[in-house]
């Protein structure tokens, strides 16, 4: 069995589905004020959703992806001067360079002539 999907795209839809995974654990965490926990659980659904659009080449995938994790790379900025600690420092540069190598995978010409 032959995939038709770009390893670019598959590439983009994984690590959208595991930075919206990772977006349901912010609850969890004591330092965010409500506002950001509702946020990342509503982006991390609509990530999820993003995710399933890239897998199967869908062009309003590709859209969703590009919107979450453009709010998901602003939304960690902060995080770059505001951390208290050099692990969750590093964990907005991650969070940020992910979110933007997503972006990058997405609109490569070779996973723009897969979006059905």
């Amino acid at each position: 069995m032959k995939i038709s999907r770009p390893g670019v795209l598959t590439a983009a839809a994984i690590l959208l589905g595991l930075i919206s995974l990772s977006s349901f654990a912010t609850p969890l965490l004591d330092g965010p004020p409500l506002p950001v926990k509702v946020l990342a659980v509503v982006t991390g659904l609509i990530g999820l959703l993003a995710a399933y659009g890239l897998w199967k080449a869908k062009r309003w995938g590709m859209i969703v992806a590009i919107i979450v994790s453009a709010l998901n790379a602003l939304s960690a900025v902060p995080g770059l001067a505001f951390q208290p600690n050099l692990p969750a420092t590093i964990a907005a540069g991650v969070g940020i360079a992910i979110s933007v190598l997503i972006i990058v995978l997405a609109v490569l010409p070779s996973a723009r002539q897969a979006y059905a």
